[in-house]
């Protein structure tokens, strides 16, 4: 079925729009996949977080990349294609796809776009392995806080004593 020039110069802004908002933009092979598959995998990317997954049509979404000014990953755009558009956070959607795709015999990321430059599988997985954004972050705060408690036990420790040894003479006198 043919789609008119309108329908596909829509396709083109809407994918362009996407591109323009997206941290991350990952690229997947979804031969093999059915609708309820699709529809399954949509429903657990969902959950980590504001993005989108999209069937494309190669040469639009070629055209999307030009448009954008972002450099066009040649490789990855052949046979079906699907793109996981990633408004916010790029690793924790990544982690899903990656669990996805790992249990599916049918879904294969190719790579994709991460801040403006084109990645390969490698470096897609890479992504997927990054710690998410919440394990920084509790990462970090153990960090800062592991020294402050240091100080902190360093600081009482004098009045500590005090009270220990006031402790025992208060039992030596009983």
């Amino acid at each position: 079925m043919a789609i008119s020039r309108e329908r596909k110069e829509a396709f083109v802004a809407e994918y362009v729009e996407k591109l323009s908002r997206s941290q991350a933009a990952y690229i997947a092979d979804y031969r093999g996949l059915s609708v309820s598959d699709i529809s399954a995998l949509r429903t657990s990317l969902r959950e980590s977080g504001d993005n989108e997954l999209t069937v494309a049509k190669n040469t639009l979404l070629r055209l999307a990349f030009e448009q954008s000014g972002l450099p066009v990953p040649e490789a990855q755009l052949e046979g079906p294609t699907a793109v996981l558009f990633c408004f916010d956070d790029p690793i924790t959607p990544a982690k899903a796809l990656k669990k996805y795709s790992d249990k599916s015999d049918f879904l294969a990321v190719k790579g994709g776009m991460i801040d403006g430059r084109v990645v390969d599988e490698a470096g897609f997985q890479a992504m997927a392995d990054l710690p998410s954004r919440e394990e920084i972050l509790a990462t970090l705060v153990g960090m800062i806080q592991a020294p402050a408690q240091e100080l902190f036990g360093t600081l009482i420790a004098p009045m500590r004593e005090i009270a220990q040894v006031l402790h025992a003479h208060s039992e030596q006198g009983e």
